[in-house]
């Protein structure tokens, strides 16, 4: 009926023990904080939103008329994948909620540098394609402004300022790199920064980024290199990591991971029905022991894409507990269809993109 193969820690309680330890180090609060300040939204009800650092001083702001910028982006050497969409849902909510303008670099650049594609031009042609998938979710296209890193002048000129304002040592030490690396690496550095920062440098406006917690190491460089330089910190908001179907992270180089946006129902069906759940060996333990939702991948999955609110999602728990559901039949068919329907949907809206209305010229 189930893999049995442990899935622990649950994401939940390592998101919690890498928030505490972040907490401590380097003043990420939880969202708990602020949650009264903030509009009723599933991304917080369901824990999507876990963290913040300095996003009540945006709300102060903007209580008082000053709008803020929202920074994303994707390094494109591949499709889209519903891991990706996880977080441009929260980037969506925030332009919506707060009626702020989005910058999406896609950072070909860095996918060069770090060997994940063989020529810019292959970053080109999924910087396209991804950027489809992206903008299908219906961000404003007077508010949204997306562009290919390698392709702009003023990237480069703003990480010639940036990089004078770095050490070799506070990048090689904060990125983990050493003198094997090629020099692209730490120089990308720079141009991280500047994709974060730009808004404020030429707007005059401050951003928040959301990201996952494994990469707060470029907000701190980029708060560094902002203080340096005289202009506001950025903020940042932390999304809890979402499993891969197998357990392990979800990987372009293990696509058994993820389900793609480009993938075909019967795909997006075989993948789920080989995830691993919280479920009993077998159906009739399973309808007298009951499931554990909180250890099951497909139940994550179901919560974030699928359940509308947390008190869906707790229900549905509650008859998983109860063993009154079973993994392949209720909660896996469930997810696949779901799935199956929402990528078919992304992939109609993306053959009408027209790219002009978003793509920054240089």
């Amino acid at each position: 009926m189930v893999n049995k193969r442990e899935i622990s820690p649950s994401t939940l309680e390592k998101t919690t023990a890498d928030l505490e330890r972040m907490r401590k180090e380097f003043n990420i609060q939880p969202i708990s904080t602020i949650i009264d300040r903030l509009p009723r939204n599933k991304l917080f009800e369901m824990n999507v939103i876990v963290a913040h650092r300095d996003f009540d001083k945006l709300l102060d702001g903007f209580l008082s008329g000053r709008k803020f910028a929202v920074v994303s982006g994707r390094g494109p050497s591949g499709p889209i994948h519903f891991g990706h969409l996880y977080v441009f849902k929260v980037v969506k909510f925030l332009q919506d909620a707060f009626d702020a303008e989005v910058f999406l670099p896609l950072s070909d650049d860095e996918k060069f540098v770090f060997n994940k594609i063989k020529t810019l031009e292959e970053g080109e042609y999924w910087a396209y394609d991804n950027a489809r998938i992206i903008l299908s979710l219906g961000f404003d296209k007077r508010k949204t402004h997306i562009y290919i890193s390698s392709k702009q002048k003023w990237v480069y000129r703003y990480a010639l300022m940036v990089s004078r304002k770095l050490t070799l040592s506070a990048v090689k030490s904060a990125l983990g790199i050493d003198d094997s690396s090629n020099p692209g690496i730490p120089f990308y550095a720079a141009v991280q920064i500047v994709h974060i920062i730009q808004p404020t440098l030429d707007k005059n406006v401050p951003v928040v980024v959301p990201i996952g917690l494994d990469q707060d190491v470029y907000m701190r460089l980029s708060r560094d290199v902002a203080e340096r330089l005289g202009i506001i910190k950025p903020a940042s908001l932390y999304v809890r990591f979402l499993s891969g179907l197998t357990g392990d992270p979800m990987s372009s180089s293990a696509p058994e991971t993820a389900i793609y946006v480009s993938d075909d129902e019967e795909t997006i069906r075989r993948k789920i029905m080989r995830a691993f759940t919280g479920g009993q060996p077998s159906i009739e333990e399973h309808r007298r022991f009951g499931g554990n939702p909180e250890k099951c991948i497909v139940f994550e999955w179901l919560s974030a894409f699928v359940f509308t609110s947390k008190r869906e999602a707790d229900k549905y728990a509650e008859l998983c507990r109860q063993g009154e559901i079973v993994c392949g039949f209720d909660c896996k068919s469930l997810l696949a269809r779901s799935l199956s329907k929402i990528a078919e949907n992304l992939r109609k809206r993306a053959e009408k993109i027209e790219l002009s209305n978003f793509f920054i010229e240089d």
